[in-house]
């Protein structure tokens, strides 16, 4: 894949070099959406858990779904029809939600508080081959497809307070990676002046981030005393998690995976980076 993508963009170089007939500047905007995968699934496990092992409930921890999408690509035009383009950009997910619950554990009753607050962030650089069909004299149709390169940084932050042993800790999670690819999609551009058009697009990104790990603390105090643990090499792991019903559930543990008794087909977990991109922005031509 590594090879594929640098022999393309090689090619694509030598073949700019030769013969540019017209180049072209895109910034643009929008959303973008992705399908989390085994994040979001744990993610609606947690809230099952809770709400299947507490006499209450309150609130729900949010899935990863959308953000802000900032893009910019040079485009270098072959002829009328063909072009290809070098670009790159910018977004971010990013949720903050609240649960508090309240049950028994052991005959003891327990009130708590937790807070989940997961923030992916992703620089995505990619090479696309564009093909353009004029629709009328100011309007252009634009199909593209390439390689995708993502640098990914995963952040989780969870506060949580139990009164149960009086616990009141901060979990924290940091991971980068990085996700091969592929995009496509389709836009259309609308001159508003010789050298400047309006435009809009929709673009499939295909990517999954796989092996998350990173540092992980636990900073807190509790009856017992000082909480303070950290490892430099955890990973986020997705498991069945059997007691009191059967949920899939997310943790951050070291190589070996959690191994409670009550856990089965525990698995390093993967966020989907798959998913569409919306965006309007300007097209400027030299």
């Amino acid at each position: 894949m590594k090879k594929a993508i640098w022999s393309m963009g090689i090619l694509l170089m030598v073949a700019a070099m030769a013969y540019p007939q017209q180049v072209s500047f895109k910034l643009k905007g929008g959303l973008a959406w992705i399908n989390g995968d085994d994040y979001n699934k744990g993610i609606a496990g947690e809230n099952q858990y809770i709400r299947g092992t507490s006499t209450s409930m309150t609130g729900a921890y949010a899935e990863l779904r959308s953000g802000m999408n900032f893009e910019a690509e040079i485009i270098v035009h072959m002829g009328p029809r063909f072009a290809f383009g070098f670009g790159g950009g910018y977004y971010r997910l990013q949720s903050e939600s609240t649960v508090t619950s309240h049950g028994v554990l052991s005959d003891t009753p327990f009130d708590a508080v937790s807070t989940y607050k997961p923030r992916l962030s992703t620089i995505p650089l990619y090479v696309n081959i564009h093909y353009l069909a004029p629709l009328t004299s100011q309007m252009k149709l634009d199909i593209f497809a390439g390689p995708l390169f993502q640098i990914v940084q995963y952040t989780f932050e969870n506060p949580s307070t139990n009164t149960i042993s009086s616990v009141n800790q901060t979990l924290t999670f940091t991971s980068s990676t990085t996700s091969f690819g592929f995009q496509g999609g389709i836009g259309l551009s609308y001159a508003i002046s010789p050298g400047l058009s309006l435009i809009a697009e929709t673009c499939y990104r295909y990517g999954t981030a796989y092996d998350l790990s990173g540092n992980w603390v636990v900073i807190g105090t509790s009856d017992a005393g000082a909480i303070n643990k950290s490892s430099d090499s955890y990973y986020m792991w997705v498991y069945n998690y059997a007691q009191g019903g059967a949920y899939t559930r997310i943790g951050y543990n070291d190589v070996n995976g959690p191994t409670e008794s009550a856990i089965s087909n525990a698995g390093k977990a993967v966020i989907r980076m798959s998913g569409l991109t919306a965006t309007v922005g300007l097209k400027f031509s030299l």
